[in-house]
């Protein structure tokens, strides 16, 4: 399976067309775009909610949470490392004091993402899938009080059936799995995206969301780089972390790898003071629920027996 862009940066096609075996062009604005775009998330409590929806050069009109709004574009754009990404990106969703911000953290092995002209393009001279096209995330210095609850959605097209940075993997031609993932929980992995705790007396520590689901998933196009033709997704993933365990959280921050080729489209960050899950729990295997009743036969003989 050949999961390749839907279509490349007007800046860069010139020089990444000897490295891209790109098999088809497709229209300027295909539907998996408005498809994938972060959705509100019914989180109780107190709540803030922050959202980057046009992570790109050019100006766009999007769908969010049912009102049509037109969001400036990011300026600058070109080459990877030309044009630095602004602290705060096209934010047209805030329930509070703009304390949160879309930042790229660093560059990755041979590039990283800049604004092209439909999302944050992560620009490569390299052919190899799964390569490290740099790091992203959202920073917030000001959480909501007694904070429990966070809920982090990034929109993004993957390349070669990969959109997050798989280390573990390396550099290959094996074609990764993201495009053939269908929607629901999905098991958290450690190439997920990590929040960074700050709490108590200035402690840090790193953590791994509790659940994971890949929301919806927009058709981009199709490609026959591989061969065959085939669909190209853009996925809508969504990561909820349980933080009811940690007092005085002063600041966190969501970070990501992606790699060389994807395409980051729209992100959202929602948090509250009370805890209630609002992403998908994976639902347990067939030979699980052997186990689980099992156990529970277990449980009601165990107690039969007390009652003789």
């Amino acid at each position: 399976m050949m999961n390749q862009l839907s279509f490349k940066p007007l800046s860069i096609v010139a020089l990444t067309a000897f490295s891209l075996n790109i098999g088809s062009v497709f229209a300027a604005t295909p539907t998996g775009i408005q498809d994938a775009i972060p959705v509100a998330k019914s989180l109780n409590g107190t709540k803030k909610d922050d959202g980057w929806y046009n992570l790109s050069s050019a100006s766009k009109t999007k769908t969010v949470d049912g009102q049509s709004v037109t969001i400036a574009g990011i300026p600058g754009g070109g080459f990877p490392g030309m044009a630095p990404l602004p602290n705060v990106v096209s934010q047209v969703k805030s329930d509070a004091d703009n304390s949160a911000t879309f930042r790229k953290v660093n560059n990755g092995a041979t590039g990283g993402a800049f604004p092209s002209s439909d999302s944050l393009y992560a620009g490569s001279f390299s052919g190899a899938f799964n390569v490290n096209g740099g790091k992203l995330g959202v920073f917030e210095t000001a959480p909501v009080d007694n904070l429990a609850n966070v809920v982090f959605q990034v929109e993004i097209g993957g390349a070669n059936g990969y959109d997050f940075y798989q280390p573990s993997v390396g550099n290959t031609t094996t074609i990764g799995g993201a495009s053939t993932h269908a929607a629901g929980a999905l098991a958290v992995t450690n190439y997920f995206p990590t929040l960074n705790l700050t709490f108590g007396d200035n402690t840090t520590t790193q953590l791994s969301a509790n659940w994971a689901e890949l929301s919806t998933k927009g058709e981009n196009g199709t490609t026959s780089a591989g061969g065959t033709e085939e669909p190209i997704y853009i996925n809508l993933y969504a990561f909820q972390w349980d933080l009811s365990g940690y007092s005085n959280i002063s600041s966190f921050n969501v970070t990501f790898d992606v790699v060389a080729h994807s395409q980051t489209y729209a992100a959202r960050l929602t948090q509250s003071d009370t805890f209630n899950q609002v992403v998908a729990v994976p639902v347990p295997e067939p030979e699980s629920y052997a186990m689980i009743l099992a156990g529970l036969g277990l449980i009601g003989f165990a107690a039969r027996r007390r009652q003789v």
